[in-house]
């Protein structure tokens, strides 16, 4: 039972980057950009309107948390801790290393190379609108982006 339970939520965390890459193409830099638009400008910010997407995905996971603790529904408690490891995971990933926000990691992601290659597509994708629609992965064959030469 609990390694059906942990499987869940490592299925539920990489089935938030799929989530996340259908909202964020057809969602964020749809019919909500005017939340996401302040995340495309040259200077990132501590805080921006994008973050509310976070919060929303945030009380989500929080509510199925304690949906699964209270009524003692396991599913429900493993999504929602699949959820937040993905939360966590962004916050690291995009936010500190490849937006260099609040800790400020991207020179550290720089010198390692799937973050760098991960920074570059992102670049790419906020110079160009398009690319890598992702967060935490470039899945080959589906990320195409122009190569960049100049780092």
């Amino acid at each position: 039972m609990l390694l059906t339970l942990v499987a869940i939520s490592v299925l539920t965390f990489f089935g938030m980057e799929g989530l996340a890459r259908l909202m964020h193409k057809y969602v964020m830099h749809g019919f909500m950009w005017f939340l996401h638009e302040d995340h495309h400008r040259e200077t990132q910010s501590e805080f921006e309107k994008n973050d509310a997407f976070g919060i929303i995905f945030a009380l989500v996971a929080i509510y199925l948390i304690f949906n699964g603790l209270f009524d003692h529904n396991l599913i429900s408690l493993s999504i929602g801790l699949g959820i937040t490891a993905y939360g966590v995971a962004y916050f690291f990933v995009h936010d500190m290393i490849i937006h260099d926000r609040h800790l400020h990691l991207r020179s550290w992601g720089m010198r390692h190379s799937p973050f760098k290659e991960l920074i570059q597509a992102h670049e790419v994708h906020h110079e160009q609108g398009e690319g890598n629609w992702g967060f935490l992965l470039i899945i080959p064959g589906l990320d195409k982006y122009p190569q960049r030469n100049n780092e």
